[in-house]
């Protein structure tokens, strides 16, 4: 895949992409890289399969979905703590 139709796939799924956080060479060389939550940071490479980028990105999705969760929690375990 070309960075654009990786780019284009993950904000489509609801990944966040900025340009300025990925190094200008390696999206030269189709690697891109998205933002999650809380400092977390997902690599694709435009070498690998596509079915790899798939199974890559539902990944991302969940492990995205997982720390918010965890985080809510956090927030209400502390609030109630206090």
């Amino acid at each position: 895949m070309t960075k654009d139709e990786i780019v284009d796939l993950g904000m489509k799924l609801g990944l966040e992409f900025n340009e300025l956080d990925n190094y200008q060479d390696q999206l030269l060389k189709n690697n891109v890289v998205f933002n999650g939550i809380n400092g977390q940071r997902f690599r694709f490479e435009g070498a690998w399969s596509d079915e790899k980028i798939y199974k890559q990105m539902g990944s991302a999705l969940i492990l995205i979905g997982e720390r918010r969760k965890k985080m809510e929690i956090n927030r209400v375990l502390s609030i109630t703590g206090d």
